[in-house]
């Protein structure tokens, strides 16, 4: 099992929902936060000749867990949705969990999904 983790732009939220769905994601969490990516570095000139600080950008992680064998499938989605081409489109990490367990029923692995 896999956890994929994306930070994209809020607006292309409620189209990732839907595509994920549709692909029969097992599940996803979200959550809205601010942050700065990349361009930091390049900031820190502009800081330091103006003492301009760089602003926050809004951001939404979506999280999911899926068996591996879903995991490409998630990721092309997410990227099809979500991908502009600009800057700020986000990023996705994909990490390996261990096991999970439904709380419920005390499923374990993937039929916890």
């Amino acid at each position: 099992m896999k956890m994929i983790i994306a930070y994209v732009n809020p607006e292309k939220l409620w189209e990732l929902k839907r595509r994920l769905f549709e692909i029969r994601a097992p599940g996803l969490s979200v959550d809205n936060f601010m942050g700065i990516g990349k361009p930091l570095a390049k900031h820190r000139e502009m800081m330091e000749k103006y003492g301009a600080i760089p602003k926050f950008f809004p951001k939404t992680r979506v999280e999911v867990v899926a068996p591996d064998s879903q995991v490409e499938e998630i990721v092309n989605a997410i990227l099809d949705v979500c991908k502009t081409g600009h800057p700020g489109d986000g990023k996705i990490f994909i990490l390996p969990v261990e096991d999970a367990i439904r709380i419920r029923t005390g499923e374990k692995g993937e039929e916890a999904l």
